[in-house]
Protein backbone atom coordinates (compact mmCIF):
# COMPACT_ATOMS: atom_id res chain seq x y z
CA UNK A 1 0.00 0.00 0.00
CA UNK A 2 2.85 2.34 0.80
CA UNK A 3 4.25 1.89 -2.72
CA UNK A 4 0.84 2.76 -4.19
CA UNK A 5 0.47 5.96 -2.15
CA UNK A 6 3.98 7.08 -3.11
CA UNK A 7 3.50 6.26 -6.79
CA UNK A 8 0.24 8.17 -7.20
CA UNK A 9 0.80 10.86 -4.56
CA UNK A 10 -2.29 10.00 -2.51
CA UNK A 11 -2.91 9.14 1.14
CA UNK A 12 -3.90 5.86 2.77
CA UNK A 13 -7.07 7.62 3.88
CA UNK A 14 -8.05 8.31 0.25
CA UNK A 15 -7.63 4.64 -0.61
CA UNK A 16 -9.81 3.61 2.33
CA UNK A 17 -12.41 6.19 1.34
CA UNK A 18 -12.49 4.94 -2.27
CA UNK A 19 -12.84 1.36 -1.06
CA UNK A 20 -15.67 2.37 1.25
CA UNK A 21 -17.39 4.05 -1.73
CA UNK A 22 -17.20 0.76 -3.61
CA UNK A 23 -15.04 1.95 -6.53
CA UNK A 24 -11.90 0.12 -5.41
CA UNK A 25 -11.09 -3.25 -3.87
CA UNK A 26 -7.95 -4.58 -2.20
CA UNK A 27 -6.84 -8.11 -1.40
CA UNK A 28 -4.85 -9.59 1.47
CA UNK A 29 -1.63 -11.51 1.05
CA UNK A 30 -0.57 -14.46 3.20
CA UNK A 31 1.32 -12.09 5.50
CA UNK A 32 -2.00 -10.26 6.05
CA UNK A 33 -0.79 -7.14 4.21
CA UNK A 34 -3.24 -5.51 1.81
CA UNK A 35 -2.36 -5.08 -1.85
CA UNK A 36 -4.01 -4.08 -5.15
CA UNK A 37 -4.02 -6.30 -8.21
CA UNK A 38 -3.40 -4.95 -11.73
CA UNK A 39 -7.09 -4.24 -12.34
CA UNK A 40 -7.41 -2.11 -9.21
CA UNK A 41 -4.09 -0.38 -9.81
CA UNK A 42 -5.49 0.73 -13.16
CA UNK A 43 -8.63 1.96 -11.37
CA UNK A 44 -6.51 4.00 -8.95
CA UNK A 45 -4.78 5.65 -11.89
CA UNK A 46 -8.15 6.37 -13.50
CA UNK A 47 -9.60 7.79 -10.26
CA UNK A 48 -6.61 10.12 -9.86
CA UNK A 49 -7.04 11.35 -13.45
CA UNK A 50 -10.78 11.94 -13.01
CA UNK A 51 -10.26 13.72 -9.68
CA UNK A 52 -7.87 16.10 -11.44
CA UNK A 53 -10.86 17.00 -13.64
CA UNK A 54 -12.68 17.83 -10.36
CA UNK A 55 -15.20 15.04 -10.80
CA UNK A 56 -16.77 14.01 -7.50
CA UNK A 57 -16.50 10.50 -6.08
CA UNK A 58 -20.24 9.84 -6.71
CA UNK A 59 -19.74 10.91 -10.35
CA UNK A 60 -16.71 8.61 -10.70
CA UNK A 61 -18.77 5.83 -9.15
CA UNK A 62 -21.43 6.37 -11.83
CA UNK A 63 -18.78 6.23 -14.56
CA UNK A 64 -17.31 2.98 -13.25
CA UNK A 65 -20.65 1.23 -12.72
CA UNK A 66 -22.48 2.42 -15.84
CA UNK A 67 -22.83 -0.04 -18.71
CA UNK A 68 -24.17 2.59 -21.12
CA UNK A 69 -22.00 5.20 -22.77
CA UNK A 70 -24.99 7.59 -22.74
CA UNK A 71 -24.92 7.63 -18.92
CA UNK A 72 -21.20 8.50 -18.88
CA UNK A 73 -21.83 11.26 -21.43
CA UNK A 74 -24.57 12.58 -19.15
CA UNK A 75 -22.14 12.70 -16.19
CA UNK A 76 -19.61 14.70 -18.23
CA UNK A 77 -22.35 16.98 -19.60
CA UNK A 78 -23.62 17.80 -16.11
CA UNK A 79 -20.08 18.45 -14.93
CA UNK A 80 -19.44 20.72 -17.93
CA UNK A 81 -22.64 22.70 -17.24
CA UNK A 82 -21.65 23.17 -13.61
CA UNK A 83 -18.15 24.22 -14.67
CA UNK A 84 -19.56 26.78 -17.12
CA UNK A 85 -21.71 28.22 -14.35
CA UNK A 86 -18.72 28.44 -12.01
CA UNK A 87 -16.63 30.03 -14.79
CA UNK A 88 -19.34 32.65 -15.45
CA UNK A 89 -19.47 33.48 -11.74
CA UNK A 90 -15.67 33.73 -11.47
CA UNK A 91 -15.42 35.95 -14.59
CA UNK A 92 -18.13 38.24 -13.17
CA UNK A 93 -16.36 38.33 -9.83
CA UNK A 94 -13.13 39.31 -11.61
CA UNK A 95 -14.87 42.27 -13.31
CA UNK A 96 -16.26 43.53 -9.98
CA UNK A 97 -12.98 43.08 -8.11
CA UNK A 98 -11.12 45.14 -10.72
CA UNK A 99 -13.69 47.93 -10.31
CA UNK A 100 -13.42 47.82 -6.51
CA UNK A 101 -9.64 47.78 -6.64
CA UNK A 102 -9.58 50.93 -8.76
CA UNK A 103 -12.08 52.53 -6.35
CA UNK A 104 -9.88 51.74 -3.33
CA UNK A 105 -6.78 53.14 -5.01
CA UNK A 106 -8.68 56.30 -5.94
CA UNK A 107 -10.66 57.00 -2.77
CA UNK A 108 -8.58 55.19 -0.12
CA UNK A 109 -11.80 54.33 1.69
CA UNK A 110 -13.37 50.92 2.42
CA UNK A 111 -16.75 52.49 3.25
CA UNK A 112 -17.14 53.53 -0.39
CA UNK A 113 -16.83 49.86 -1.37
CA UNK A 114 -19.68 48.83 0.92
CA UNK A 115 -21.82 51.72 -0.35
CA UNK A 116 -21.10 50.82 -3.97
CA UNK A 117 -22.06 47.17 -3.50
CA UNK A 118 -25.28 48.14 -1.72
CA UNK A 119 -26.43 50.56 -4.43
CA UNK A 120 -28.21 50.03 -7.78
CA UNK A 121 -26.10 51.36 -10.67
CA UNK A 122 -27.78 52.45 -13.93
CA UNK A 123 -24.81 54.30 -15.41
CA UNK A 124 -22.28 51.48 -15.35
CA UNK A 125 -21.22 49.52 -18.44
CA UNK A 126 -23.29 46.53 -19.49
CA UNK A 127 -20.41 44.22 -18.57
CA UNK A 128 -20.25 45.61 -15.04
CA UNK A 129 -24.03 45.63 -14.59
CA UNK A 130 -24.25 41.98 -15.70
CA UNK A 131 -21.38 41.06 -13.40
CA UNK A 132 -23.06 42.75 -10.42
CA UNK A 133 -26.32 40.98 -11.23
CA UNK A 134 -24.65 37.55 -11.38
CA UNK A 135 -22.54 37.89 -8.23
CA UNK A 136 -24.90 39.86 -5.98
CA UNK A 137 -27.89 37.63 -6.76
CA UNK A 138 -26.04 34.50 -5.61
CA UNK A 139 -26.96 33.31 -2.09
CA UNK A 140 -24.16 33.40 0.46
CA UNK A 141 -22.34 30.09 0.68
CA UNK A 142 -20.20 29.18 3.63
CA UNK A 143 -16.67 28.32 2.58
CA UNK A 144 -15.78 24.84 3.79
CA UNK A 145 -12.85 22.52 3.31
CA UNK A 146 -13.92 19.65 1.11
CA UNK A 147 -13.19 16.50 3.07
CA UNK A 148 -14.59 13.02 2.65
CA UNK A 149 -17.24 11.99 5.18
CA UNK A 150 -15.99 10.24 8.28
CA UNK A 151 -15.52 6.55 7.65
CA UNK A 152 -17.27 3.91 9.65
CA UNK A 153 -14.36 1.57 10.15
CA UNK A 154 -15.36 -2.05 9.70
CA UNK A 155 -13.17 -4.14 12.01
CA UNK A 156 -14.70 -7.44 10.86
CA UNK A 157 -11.93 -9.94 10.17
CA UNK A 158 -9.19 -7.54 11.31
CA UNK A 159 -6.82 -9.41 13.61
CA UNK A 160 -5.52 -6.45 15.56
CA UNK A 161 -5.80 -5.60 19.27
CA UNK A 162 -4.24 -3.45 22.00
CA UNK A 163 -2.85 -4.65 25.32
CA UNK A 164 -1.54 -2.43 28.11
CA UNK A 165 2.22 -2.74 28.59
CA UNK A 166 3.22 -4.11 31.99
CA UNK A 167 6.72 -4.33 33.47
CA UNK A 168 7.19 -7.87 32.16
CA UNK A 169 6.61 -6.63 28.59
CA UNK A 170 9.25 -3.89 28.59
CA UNK A 171 12.04 -5.95 27.03
CA UNK A 172 9.78 -7.40 24.32
CA UNK A 173 8.26 -4.03 23.39
CA UNK A 174 11.69 -2.39 23.32
CA UNK A 175 12.89 -4.91 20.73
CA UNK A 176 9.73 -4.42 18.64
CA UNK A 177 10.26 -0.64 18.63
CA UNK A 178 13.84 -1.16 17.49
CA UNK A 179 12.66 -3.36 14.61
CA UNK A 180 10.00 -0.86 13.57
CA UNK A 181 12.63 1.91 13.55
CA UNK A 182 15.49 -0.08 12.07
CA UNK A 183 16.61 2.95 10.01
CA UNK A 184 16.82 5.31 12.99
CA UNK A 185 20.39 6.03 14.08
CA UNK A 186 19.53 7.73 17.37
CA UNK A 187 17.61 4.75 18.68
CA UNK A 188 18.48 5.58 22.32
CA UNK A 189 16.77 8.97 22.06
CA UNK A 190 13.76 7.32 20.48
CA UNK A 191 13.48 4.75 23.28
CA UNK A 192 13.90 7.51 25.86
CA UNK A 193 11.03 9.35 24.19
CA UNK A 194 8.85 6.24 24.34
CA UNK A 195 9.60 5.82 28.06
CA UNK A 196 8.22 2.29 27.87
CA UNK A 197 9.17 1.16 31.37
CA UNK A 198 8.35 4.46 33.07
CA UNK A 199 4.93 4.93 31.44
CA UNK A 200 3.92 1.38 32.28
CA UNK A 201 3.80 2.59 35.92
CA UNK A 202 1.47 5.56 35.24
CA UNK A 203 -1.85 3.94 34.28
CA UNK A 204 -3.95 6.90 35.36
CA UNK A 205 -2.26 9.59 33.23
CA UNK A 206 -0.25 7.80 30.53
CA UNK A 207 -0.80 4.63 28.57
CA UNK A 208 1.59 2.37 26.68
CA UNK A 209 -0.02 -0.29 24.51
CA UNK A 210 1.31 -3.29 22.64
CA UNK A 211 -0.16 -3.65 19.15
CA UNK A 212 -1.00 -7.35 18.86
CA UNK A 213 -1.63 -9.43 15.74
CA UNK A 214 -1.98 -13.22 15.66
CA UNK A 215 -0.81 -13.37 19.26
CA UNK A 216 2.41 -11.46 18.60
CA UNK A 217 3.48 -7.93 19.41
CA UNK A 218 4.02 -6.05 16.12
CA UNK A 219 4.20 -2.46 17.38
CA UNK A 220 3.57 -0.03 20.22
CA UNK A 221 1.77 3.23 20.90
CA UNK A 222 2.23 5.62 23.80
CA UNK A 223 -0.50 8.06 24.91
CA UNK A 224 -0.68 10.89 27.42
CA UNK A 225 -3.64 12.91 28.68
CA UNK A 226 -3.57 16.61 27.73
CA UNK A 227 -6.85 17.51 29.39
CA UNK A 228 -9.84 15.79 30.96
CA UNK A 229 -11.17 14.78 27.55
CA UNK A 230 -8.15 15.20 25.30
CA UNK A 231 -5.43 12.69 24.52
CA UNK A 232 -2.01 13.02 22.92
CA UNK A 233 -0.52 10.27 20.73
CA UNK A 234 3.07 10.67 21.90
CA UNK A 235 4.92 7.89 20.09
CA UNK A 236 4.08 5.24 17.51
CA UNK A 237 5.91 2.14 16.33
CA UNK A 238 4.53 0.06 13.47
CA UNK A 239 5.82 -1.75 10.41
CA UNK A 240 2.62 -1.82 8.34
CA UNK A 241 1.00 1.62 7.77
CA UNK A 242 -2.02 -0.16 6.32
CA UNK A 243 -3.08 -0.86 9.92
CA UNK A 244 -3.19 2.84 10.84
CA UNK A 245 -6.91 3.37 10.34
CA UNK A 246 -7.71 0.24 12.37
CA UNK A 247 -5.23 1.18 15.08
CA UNK A 248 -6.88 4.56 15.58
CA UNK A 249 -10.29 2.88 15.75
CA UNK A 250 -8.99 0.62 18.53
CA UNK A 251 -7.58 3.63 20.40
CA UNK A 252 -10.93 5.42 20.16
CA UNK A 253 -12.70 2.33 21.48
CA UNK A 254 -10.25 2.09 24.41
CA UNK A 255 -10.84 5.74 25.32
CA UNK A 256 -14.40 6.43 24.27
CA UNK A 257 -14.66 9.51 26.53
CA UNK A 258 -11.98 11.41 24.60
CA UNK A 259 -13.37 14.31 22.53
CA UNK A 260 -10.16 15.50 20.94
CA UNK A 261 -7.02 13.61 19.86
CA UNK A 262 -3.68 15.39 19.41
CA UNK A 263 -0.43 14.68 17.57
CA UNK A 264 2.60 17.00 17.75
CA UNK A 265 5.44 17.38 15.26
CA UNK A 266 8.57 19.52 15.61
CA UNK A 267 8.51 22.84 13.74
CA UNK A 268 12.26 23.29 14.17
CA UNK A 269 13.78 19.81 13.62
CA UNK A 270 17.34 20.91 14.34
CA UNK A 271 16.32 22.16 17.80
CA UNK A 272 13.88 19.42 18.72
CA UNK A 273 16.00 16.29 18.74
CA UNK A 274 15.28 15.72 22.43
CA UNK A 275 11.52 16.30 22.25
CA UNK A 276 9.06 13.46 22.26
CA UNK A 277 7.27 15.05 19.30
CA UNK A 278 10.21 14.39 16.97
CA UNK A 279 8.76 12.31 14.16
CA UNK A 280 11.17 9.46 13.58
CA UNK A 281 10.83 8.11 10.02
CA UNK A 282 7.58 10.02 9.49
CA UNK A 283 5.41 7.40 11.18
CA UNK A 284 3.36 9.86 13.25
CA UNK A 285 2.83 12.11 10.23
CA UNK A 286 1.67 9.13 8.15
CA UNK A 287 -0.72 8.08 10.92
CA UNK A 288 -2.12 11.62 11.13
CA UNK A 289 -2.71 11.82 7.36
CA UNK A 290 -4.36 8.40 7.20
CA UNK A 291 -6.81 9.29 9.96
CA UNK A 292 -7.73 12.81 8.88
CA UNK A 293 -5.99 14.86 11.57
CA UNK A 294 -6.16 18.62 10.91
CA UNK A 295 -3.35 21.14 11.40
CA UNK A 296 -4.24 23.43 14.28
CA UNK A 297 -1.31 25.59 15.40
CA UNK A 298 2.47 25.85 15.36
CA UNK A 299 2.78 27.92 18.55
CA UNK A 300 5.50 25.62 19.83
CA UNK A 301 5.15 22.47 17.77
CA UNK A 302 3.17 21.71 14.65
CA UNK A 303 0.01 20.51 16.35
CA UNK A 304 -2.61 18.43 14.52
CA UNK A 305 -5.93 17.48 16.09
CA UNK A 306 -8.83 15.16 15.40
CA UNK A 307 -12.17 16.30 16.78
CA UNK A 308 -14.65 13.51 17.46
CA UNK A 309 -17.42 16.10 17.77
CA UNK A 310 -17.93 19.53 16.18
CA UNK A 311 -15.35 22.14 17.19
CA UNK A 312 -17.72 24.33 19.21
CA UNK A 313 -19.14 21.33 21.03
CA UNK A 314 -15.66 20.23 22.05
CA UNK A 315 -14.16 23.57 23.05
CA UNK A 316 -17.31 24.97 24.65
CA UNK A 317 -18.02 21.82 26.61
CA UNK A 318 -18.41 22.43 30.32
CA UNK A 319 -16.38 19.29 30.94
CA UNK A 320 -13.53 19.99 28.54
CA UNK A 321 -10.36 21.35 30.12
CA UNK A 322 -7.28 22.70 28.43
CA UNK A 323 -3.89 21.52 29.57
CA UNK A 324 -0.28 22.60 29.62
CA UNK A 325 1.82 19.71 28.36
CA UNK A 326 5.55 19.16 28.61
CA UNK A 327 6.07 22.78 29.58
CA UNK A 328 9.65 23.52 30.60
CA UNK A 329 9.11 26.65 32.68
CA UNK A 330 11.82 27.02 35.30
CA UNK A 331 11.86 29.88 37.80
CA UNK A 332 8.42 31.29 36.95
CA UNK A 333 6.72 33.74 39.34
CA UNK A 334 2.95 34.30 39.62
CA UNK A 335 1.01 36.71 41.81
CA UNK A 336 -2.78 37.20 41.95
CA UNK A 337 -3.11 34.62 39.19
CA UNK A 338 -5.95 32.15 38.58
CA UNK A 339 -5.16 28.70 37.18
CA UNK A 340 -7.98 26.83 38.86
CA UNK A 341 -9.35 23.80 37.02
CA UNK A 342 -6.34 23.71 34.71
CA UNK A 343 -4.50 20.50 33.85
CA UNK A 344 -0.72 20.14 33.96
CA UNK A 345 0.87 17.04 32.44
CA UNK A 346 4.47 16.00 32.07
CA UNK A 347 5.67 19.51 32.90
CA UNK A 348 8.72 21.03 34.50
CA UNK A 349 7.63 23.60 37.10
CA UNK A 350 10.84 23.78 39.14
CA UNK A 351 11.76 26.84 41.24
CA UNK A 352 8.33 28.47 40.92
CA UNK A 353 7.25 31.35 43.18
CA UNK A 354 3.47 31.40 43.56
CA UNK A 355 1.86 34.09 45.73
CA UNK A 356 -1.82 34.65 46.48
CA UNK A 357 -3.04 32.53 43.51
CA UNK A 358 -5.98 30.21 42.97
CA UNK A 359 -4.98 26.70 41.82
CA UNK A 360 -7.96 24.87 43.27
CA UNK A 361 -9.32 21.77 41.53
CA UNK A 362 -6.28 21.71 39.26
CA UNK A 363 -4.73 18.48 38.05
CA UNK A 364 -0.98 17.83 38.22
CA UNK A 365 0.14 14.56 36.59
CA UNK A 366 3.73 13.44 36.15
CA UNK A 367 4.97 16.97 36.83
CA UNK A 368 8.23 18.20 38.37
CA UNK A 369 7.57 20.75 41.12
CA UNK A 370 10.92 20.72 42.93
CA UNK A 371 12.09 23.70 45.00
CA UNK A 372 8.82 25.62 44.49
CA UNK A 373 7.54 28.24 46.93
CA UNK A 374 3.79 28.61 47.37
CA UNK A 375 2.46 31.46 49.53
CA UNK A 376 -1.21 32.17 50.37
CA UNK A 377 -2.31 29.94 47.46
CA UNK A 378 -5.45 27.84 47.21
CA UNK A 379 -4.71 24.23 46.26
CA UNK A 380 -7.92 22.73 47.62
CA UNK A 381 -9.43 19.76 45.78
CA UNK A 382 -6.24 19.44 43.75
CA UNK A 383 -5.33 16.13 42.14
CA UNK A 384 -1.57 15.41 42.34
CA UNK A 385 -0.33 12.15 40.82
CA UNK A 386 3.25 11.06 40.17
CA UNK A 387 4.38 14.64 40.92
CA UNK A 388 7.74 15.55 42.44
CA UNK A 389 7.60 18.01 45.37
CA UNK A 390 11.23 17.66 46.46
CA UNK A 391 12.30 20.58 48.69
CA UNK A 392 9.11 22.54 47.91
CA UNK A 393 7.61 24.87 50.53
CA UNK A 394 3.96 25.76 51.13
CA UNK A 395 2.98 28.54 53.54
CA UNK A 396 -0.56 29.54 54.53
CA UNK A 397 -1.90 27.54 51.60
CA UNK A 398 -5.11 25.54 51.45
CA UNK A 399 -4.67 21.78 50.87
CA UNK A 400 -8.20 20.79 51.89
CA UNK A 401 -9.52 17.63 50.15
CA UNK A 402 -6.40 17.23 47.98
CA UNK A 403 -5.39 13.90 46.48
CA UNK A 404 -1.70 12.90 46.40
CA UNK A 405 -0.88 9.58 44.75
CA UNK A 406 2.63 8.21 44.23
CA UNK A 407 4.25 11.62 44.73
CA UNK A 408 7.83 12.33 45.83
CA UNK A 409 7.57 14.53 48.95
CA UNK A 410 11.21 14.39 50.07
CA UNK A 411 11.99 17.68 51.82
CA UNK A 412 8.48 19.07 51.20
CA UNK A 413 7.21 21.33 53.98
CA UNK A 414 3.80 22.81 54.82
CA UNK A 415 3.94 25.74 57.24
CA UNK A 416 7.37 24.58 58.38
CA UNK A 417 6.35 20.96 58.96
CA UNK A 418 8.24 18.28 57.04
CA UNK A 419 5.41 16.37 55.37
CA UNK A 420 7.27 13.09 54.99
CA UNK A 421 8.35 13.07 58.62
CA UNK A 422 4.83 13.97 59.74
CA UNK A 423 3.32 11.11 57.76
CA UNK A 424 5.83 8.63 59.13
CA UNK A 425 5.10 9.83 62.66
CA UNK A 426 1.34 9.58 62.09
CA UNK A 427 1.64 6.03 60.72
CA UNK A 428 3.71 4.86 63.68
CA UNK A 429 2.17 6.82 66.57
CA UNK A 430 -1.19 8.25 65.44
CA UNK A 431 -0.64 11.23 67.77
CA UNK A 432 -0.48 14.90 66.71
CA UNK A 433 2.89 15.82 65.23
CA UNK A 434 4.82 18.87 66.42
CA UNK A 435 7.72 20.28 64.44
CA UNK A 436 9.40 21.03 67.78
Amino acid sequence: IGDVTNKFGISHRSLHYWENAGILKSSRAENDYRYYDDENLLKIKQIVLLRKLRLSIPSIQEIFTSEKLSKIISVFTDHLDETKKETEQLNALGVILRQLLNMLKDRQDMDSVYQYLDTTHSTESEELKNALKIVMSEPVKEIAIETPPELIVDMTGIDLSLELVIREDVSEVTEVVKRCYSNTKEIDKLLESFGIEYHSTLPDCAYSYKIMQKGKCIGAVNLGFVGMEAMLIRCLAYSDPDNNIYLFELLKQKHSDILCWNIYFPNEPENNMDHFCFDWEGKKRQFAEDNGFTFYTDARWNRCIKMLKPHDEVYNSSRYRFALLDGSMDGVSFRFFGTDRLDWYDGKMTNWRITDCNMSEATFYDTWMERCRFYETGLDKGDFRHARFNESTFKNSDFENCILIDCDISGMTIDGINVKDALEHYKSDKTPYSKT
